[in-house]
């Protein structure tokens, strides 16, 4: 993966219709318009300035094609701003937009990426919604010798958190590679050398630092109204739409792997998007199927939402520890614990007194068990029956989801329960 400045002509290549890209085949500029706003009554004082950058990614690189830096001077919001690019033809590219408000050498609030799909005419992104800027929104994770370091780009800024600490740079010359210090004091640097980095903090040299730039594992997305999969193998990206009757695909040019985002835009002759995977768990919008990571794919027609990864992994990520039994608080010992174990398919635990086991089958709308055995100790009456309501409640499981606080909740036919993952103390 190359991070450099693109001097070269780049392509545009949209989502269409045709089996064909569309191509901006005349030398029209790329010209892109808006306006920023935020939410919150306040006055930026007339020295903060507004920062809008605008992103070539190709196959041979990224780098920034248009930008612009503009101090308030006592205006104030929405602040419209104008950008203008050379026209493109050759290699296929995705194209994003980003914004941000820089005070006393701060980046203080900052818009998420939006892809933009440039044509013979000017665009118009409408407003970019500037919130409190946080490097681990939308900013790259870097491993340097098992410390992390996160940092984010807006034009020629940078901040970098290591640990607790936030670092605002700034762009410097640098023969070779990208190289950021902070303003008149090289004691905090960043040198980039494409997916390779060399981090300086307090004049202390961290171990080199890696970019993981690489999916580790296949990415399956999927939405609806309108249907739409998206999925990723290696390094090609295949989108299927039109309840199957359209399949395109495209190199990953550039993956962006965050802290809580992953970002893949991908480009080529027949497609050029943006596809947003976010570790948050996402429901189904016609199932209401669980999934561990919502998808976002932007493309001419707008932005699609969508859910990614498979409902089992959500399952099988912790072993549960029950707190809720159809209504009341269980016993506090013996515990009730569930574990799901899909290379066997099937969930065990302890069902109060004794140990149980059961199969269980997850299919895009339902999750049952079904014979549920174990072992014939006996114990107290209390327990006994805590132990008989437990397994009549997993009898029926018809489906599952997770909450806000990560809770699993089971519920069915003949009741429900919660459970919380479980930790060492348990």
């Amino acid at each position: 993966m190359k991070s450099i400045l693109l001097t070269t002509a780049v392509s545009i290549s949209l989502l269409g219709c045709s089996a064909e890209a569309v191509r901006n085949t005349d030398d029209s500029p790329l010209r892109v318009s808006g306006s920023l706003v935020y939410l919150e009554r306040i006055a930026m004082p007339p020295e903060t300035r507004a920062i809008v950058e605008l992103k070539a990614f190709t196959p041979d690189g990224f780098g920034s094609i248009a930008s612009m830096e503009e101090t308030f001077d006592g205006r104030q919001i929405p602040i419209p701003f104008e950008l203008e690019a050379a026209s493109f033809t050759g290699s296929p590219a995705v194209f994003e937009l980003k914004a941000g408000l820089e005070l006393d050498g701060r980046i203080i609030r900052a818009s998420e990426p939006v892809t933009v799909f440039p044509s013979s005419t000017p665009v118009d992104v409408g407003e970019l919604l500037l919130r409190p800027f946080d490097v681990r929104d939308y900013g790259t994770a870097m491993d340097c010798g098992g410390t992390e370091v996160v940092f984010d780009t807006i034009g020629e800024h940078l901040v970098m958190q290591v640990g607790a600490e936030d670092f605002t740079l700034r762009r410097v010359p640098a023969a070779s590679g990208v190289r950021y210090e902070s303003t008149g004091d090289p004691s905090a640097s960043l040198f980039n050398k494409g997916a390779r980095a060399d981090v300086t903090v307090r004049g202390e040299t961290l171990p080199e630092c890696t970019i993981d730039m690489t999916p580790t594992d296949p990415v399956h997305a999927t939405g609806n109204e309108p249907p739409w999969i998206a999925s990723i193998e290696g390094d090609q990206l295949t989108l299927i739409t039109e309840y199957g009757a359209t399949t395109r695909t495209a190199p990953v040019v550039n993956a962006h792997r965050g802290v809580s985002v992953t970002r893949y835009r991908a480009a080529g002759d027949e497609l050029a998007v943006s596809l947003n995977i976010r570790s948050e768990v996402c429901n189904d919008s016609m199932t209401g199927m669980p999934h561990p990571y919502s998808a976002s794919l932007a493309s001419p027609q707008g932005v699609l939402h969508g859910c990614a990864g498979q409902p089992s992994d959500l399952l099988a990520k912790h072993a549960w520890k029950v707190t809720m039994l159809d209504g009341q608080a269980p016993l506090s010992e013996p515990s009730m614990t569930i574990q799901f174990l899909p290379e066997d398919g099937i969930v065990a635990g302890s069902s109060s007194c004794n140990r149980f086991n059961a199969p269980y089958t997850l299919t895009g709308e339902r999750l049952e068990l079904s014979n549920i055995a174990g072992t014939m100790m006996l114990c107290s009456e209390e327990i006994m029956a805590q132990e008989q309501e437990f397994k009549r409640v997993l009898s029926g499981i018809e489906g599952f989801d997770i909450d806000a606080d990560g809770m699993l909740e089971l519920r069915g036919s003949e009741g429900q329960l919660l459970a919380r993952p479980t930790t060492t103390d348990d």
